[in-house]
């Protein structure tokens, strides 16, 4: 697998200096796993359902209200489970992409396990919104990722903490974009589903946009967020979400893209 990256050779439209990149990871209690004993952790199960119930109405509702388009990369069981809300996405005007089935850990599968997810997920996504997801995330991508992702058609993947700058990953005659992450998410700077401090995270997330952003006058940058819809939903964290999409807006030649 070979990586072809651009060292001078890059732009976005408009002119713009930087691309910012609003993902979401839309899953719910796929990551709670039962206890020993085969009982499930009510509290944290809930906590984690509270994103396809209740927090994707406010999200959806912030960034119509900020008037900027996301990516929601979306588990194929919240598909099948909340048919109004993934519609509701695609209404919207945002891009619904893949995150495995059951929020798999896919470095724990098999080739052919993995295979059967993506595929049992492409298919629930098109099923539920009419659109054939493009994009992926998996949860702790797997040696056989990239491949798989080329033999199912998919445009980009958005698994690496390498580089700051999408790059393509090629592979004889077929190729797959890579949106690199930053460590940045909500996942990590709130610690867990009941921790953290909003203004804490404000910070953080400000001081990655404004160092992208300061160097983006000698290049173009690229500045991507990782958001869950059960964590940054909250009262309290769901203004910190407005706050800092405000502030990104309130900069010059700043582009929200989708991943696609």
């Amino acid at each position: 697998m070979e990586e072809l990256h651009a060292r001078d050779n890059v732009s976005w439209p408009n002119d713009c200096r930087i691309a910012v990149a609003l993902t979401f990871d839309f899953q719910g209690g796929e990551d709670v796993r039962p206890d020993r004993d085969g009982k499930m952790n009510h509290e944290e199960w809930t906590q984690a359902e509270y994103g396809p119930r209740t927090g994707i109405w406010r999200i959806l509702r912030i960034l119509e209200e900020e008037g900027v388009r996301a990516t929601f990369l979306t588990c194929g069981a919240i598909a099948e489970r909340y048919p109004e809300a993934v519609k509701a996405i695609v209404q919207k005007g945002h891009e619904v992409a893949g995150h495995g089935y059951h929020h798999e850990v896919a470095r724990d599968l098999s080739k052919e396990e993995e295979r059967e997810v993506i595929k049992k997920t492409t298919a629930m996504i098109l099923d539920r919104t009419g659109k054939r997801p493009m994009g992926w995330r998996s949860c702790t991508q797997s040696p056989n990722s990239l491949e798989l992702l080329m033999e199912q058609g998919y445009m980009w993947n958005s698994n690496s903490f390498a580089y700051d700058i999408p790059f393509v990953w090629r592979d004889g005659n077929r190729a797959l974009i890579e949106l690199p992450r930053q460590p940045f998410g909500d996942g990590r700077t709130y610690g867990h589903r009941d921790s953290g401090n909003p203004n804490d995270t404000l910070v953080v997330w400000k001081g990655m946009f404004d160092q992208f952003y300061e160097e983006s006058s000698a290049a173009p940058a690229f500045c991507p967020f990782q958001f869950h819809p059960y964590i940054s939903s909250r009262p309290g964290r769901a203004k910190i979400l407005s706050e800092i999409i405000g502030y990104m807006k309130s900069h010059k030649g700043v582009w929200f893209a989708t991943g696609s």
